[in-house]
């Protein structure tokens, strides 16, 4: 009856908002369900660790909002 939720990402994955110029990396930290009961992934910037967001899973998983940060991204 109910759909099983999961995210297409793990702690430690690399992201960049989709239209960012910046070119920001942010790296998933923590993946949980939120009291809502809505799955949500919180991120940090790579540049600048005490910079944090939190998204939905879904946001996080749609190509509008965010890509994932090419391979061998290390800054």
């Amino acid at each position: 009856m109910f759909k099983r939720k999961s995210i297409d990402a793990q702690v430690g994955d690399m992201f960049v908002k989709a239209h960012d110029t910046k070119n920001n990396i942010w790296v998933v930290e923590k993946i949980f369900e939120h009291v809502d009961g809505i799955l949500h992934a919180r991120l940090f910037n790579k540049k600048q660790p005490k910079t944090m967001i939190t998204v939905s899973a879904s946001t996080l998983s749609d190509s509008s909002f965010f890509l994932r940060a090419p391979a061998g991204t290390l800054d």
